[in-house]
């Protein structure tokens, strides 16, 4: 792959070569593809591309409008926009925009992939690295508040359960569990903990939950529609 153009005008293209003497090129899902004579020098195709610069930059313009690059989501309860942003970088950033907007920039070369799946990936891979930073703090503090502890804990996604306590010791926490308040969080990994000495959810369990988070049933019609 190659690039052409200088700051936000940079064009990456592929060139294919040809046994015929015909160039054109094709702007198809953003990816620009130059068809050249095999006898073309690169200096030759980047003057013809030079030429159609505007064309071209006015297809990857038209594709990037056709599709949907922003989508909200929820972090500690707090409503963000989530942006694809594709540049000429090497890795995947993530940068916050004035404490309410998300850009993920990533490589030019994902744009063929299709912002739809880079966003549902892009996404979950988010809400996994902030479960990776802060759940341990939330642990720390339930272990403090209740004097128990699991022999060990997991982030792991899961299918529509925020939490969930294993054999009576091991307390797996769904990543997505990062989009609630932190109050509900606490509140989910308290619940997994009280699972630690009372398999069911009996009169014994709620007693245990009540006496460490008082306003547990707010939390539970936040959380309504996921197992725990």
């Amino acid at each position: 792959m190659s690039i052409f153009g200088k700051r936000e005008n940079v064009i990456a293209y592929t060139v294919n070569r040809e046994v015929n003497n015909d160039m054109y090129i094709t702007v198809q899902n953003g990816e620009v593809v130059v068809n050249a004579p095999w006898y073309f020098t690169s200096n030759k195709i980047q003057e013809i591309l030079k030429e159609k610069k505007n064309w071209i930059l006015g297809k990857i313009n038209e594709h990037e409008k056709s599709i949907s690059n922003i989508q909200t989501v929820k972090i500690f309860g707090r409503d963000y926009d989530v942006k694809v942003v594709y540049k000429n970088v090497n890795t995947a950033e993530l940068n916050v925009i004035k404490n309410s907007e998300i850009n993920i920039i990533l490589p030019n070369k994902y744009k063929k992939i299709g912002n739809e799946q880079i966003l549902k990936v892009s996404i979950q891979k988010m809400y996994e690295q902030i479960a990776n930073n802060e759940i341990e703090g939330f642990m720390e503090k339930v272990r403090i508040n209740m004097g128990i502890a699991p022999e060990e804990y997991r982030i792991q996604k899961m299918q529509d359960t925020l939490g969930k306590c294993l054999d009576g010791k091991i307390i797996v926490i769904n990543p997505e569990l990062m989009k609630f308040k932190k109050e509900t969080i606490e509140y989910v990994i308290t619940h997994e903990f009280c699972h630690l000495k009372y398999k069911s959810h009996g009169k014994k369990f709620y007693e245990m939950i009540e006496n460490n988070i008082v306003n547990y049933k707010k939390c539970e019609t936040e959380i309504q529609g996921y197992l725990y």
